[in-house]
């Protein structure tokens, strides 16, 4: 049996509310899907937009930083007016020490890591950022000694703002894009049932109308996109994953969702569009491994301009919701085989959007991360755990995890989070003594 401990009312209201435009929210909050697109590269041996200083970034105790161009590149639009963030990836190249990277709008003040890493660590995550001054983004990196490392940076999507238009003014439809419903996570993949994937091997995972342990996609043409969270269990080599829409047999991915060393549980949120067939498609690069995919969400596409379900509306910075090392969280870390809850009704409520009312969110996206792991008896090992994050009022616990914890290094990985009852969602620890936090990035609308 799963320990519950409830936490009430623990989480506090962010210092600046976020807005969108009120009466019509037309195209406000939905997605347009892009090819992927690699905006920014610091290598010096395959440089894209690079900055000065040249190369690899400089990072240390004192988070040095340097800005990019978001908006306009890859796809997004240039003007701000039309873009309320953008959906990215972003890696962290070789660092010379261990540390955290922190993404936000030019401009903006807010506190948030998207990437934890130890030295010579190359590792990816999901985020959804915004443009500030200029259509910039800062990037920050703290390491714990001075150095370097690389930084890569490819765009998936953007969400679009109320007032984008992209054609015959008063056209409502040529702008629209599609909304995110946010499910009850579900395992719909494990490959340790049915065996591993081998080197430079596909596997395809129907999508439209997948179901499994009470939660099944919808079906039809108008499901265009996933998210899911993948995770890499034990590669006998280091590999790199990638999911993808359609891939020919004997094709090569030209994009990576997850990079694993040898023997390591990774996991990483994905955005993919959904193939013409209603599939999505997994490839491994080296070695034998086992796949896990648990769905979180479906984007689709056709919903009523009048209704709100599934619009994202971002922060207007990145905001720490939860750090369970503070006091003000209790600062005792989360035990082995336990579960908390965190009420987050606070927040939902001090969210103002401009014509919604309050109380109307569904969800959250936010950087989750792994704080910390101690082990239970100080000889015993009990790396790696996991943990996962589902709404309260689920009755049993998922069959899901949203990272894989280690003791080595603070592991993290975009989550979407799906409110319970009362806007309570539940963290559980499978092993180990963990401390997490959460940086929440956006929220997405009910009806």
């Amino acid at each position: 049996m799963v320990a519950v401990v409830v936490v009430v009312g623990a989480v506090v209201a962010p210092p600046s509310p976020v807005s969108a435009a009120g009466e019509c929210l037309c195209a406000g909050g939905e997605y347009h899907a892009l090819t992927p697109a690699r905006i920014f590269d610091s290598r010096l041996t395959s440089p894209i937009n690079d900055v000065a200083p040249l190369g690899a970034k400089p990072m240390g105790p004192a988070e040095p930083s340097f800005e990019l161009q978001l908006l306009g590149m890859g796809g997004v639009p240039k003007e701000s007016t039309d873009v309320l963030a953008v959906a990215v990836s972003i890696t962290i190249v070789n660092p010379t020490s261990g540390g955290y990277l922190t993404a936000i709008p030019k401009g903006a003040v807010g506190t948030s890591s998207i990437l934890n890493f130890a030295a010579g660590q190359s590792i990816p995550n999901l985020a959804v950022v915004r443009g500030g001054t200029d259509g910039q983004l800062t990037v920050k990196i703290y390491g714990t000694t001075l150095g370097k490392a690389d930084v890569l940076v490819d765009v998936l999507g953007w969400f679009s703002s109320s007032t984008y238009t992209n054609g015959t003014p008063g056209d409502l439809t040529d702008e629209r894009g599609a909304r995110l419903f946010v499910v009850n996570p579900a395992r719909i993949l494990d490959t340790r049932s049915s065996g591993p994937l081998g080197p430079g091997k596909q596997l395809t995972l129907p999508f439209r109308g997948a179901s499994a342990a009470g939660t099944t996609v919808p079906n039809g043409d108008s499901i265009v996109g996933a998210l899911v969270n993948v995770t890499a269990v034990l590669p006998t080599a280091s590999t790199f994953v990638s999911v993808v829409p359609t891939l020919a047999d004997g094709v090569v991915p030209t994009t990576s969702n997850l990079n694993v060393p040898a023997g390591r549980v990774q996991a990483n949120l994905v955005m993919v569009p959904v193939g013409p067939d209603g599939n999505i498609h997994l490839y491994n690069s080296a070695g034998n491994t086992n796949l896990l995919v648990d769905v979180m969400g479906y984007l689709k596409t056709g919903e009523d301009v009048a209704t709100r379900a599934g619009r994202v509306i971002p922060l207007t910075a990145p905001y720490r919701a939860l750090d369970t090392r503070l006091a003000a969280f209790g600062a005792v870390p989360l035990g082995p085989g336990q579960a908390e809850d965190w009420s987050f009704a606070s927040f939902v409520s001090s969210v103002n959007i401009s014509g919604v009312a309050v109380g109307n969110q569904v969800a959250l996206l936010g950087n989750l991360t792994n704080a910390s792991m101690a082990r239970q008896y100080p000889s015993v090992s009990v790396e790696p755990g996991y943990l996962t994050v589902y709404p309260a009022d689920v009755p049993t616990l998922p069959v899901i995890s949203n990272l894989n914890n280690y003791e080595s290094t603070p592991v993290p990985n975009m989550a979407l989070i799906k409110y319970g009852a009362n806007q309570t969602v539940r963290v559980f620890n499978s092993a180990g003594y963990a401390h997490y936090i959460l940086d929440v990035s956006a929220v997405v609308l009910a009806n």
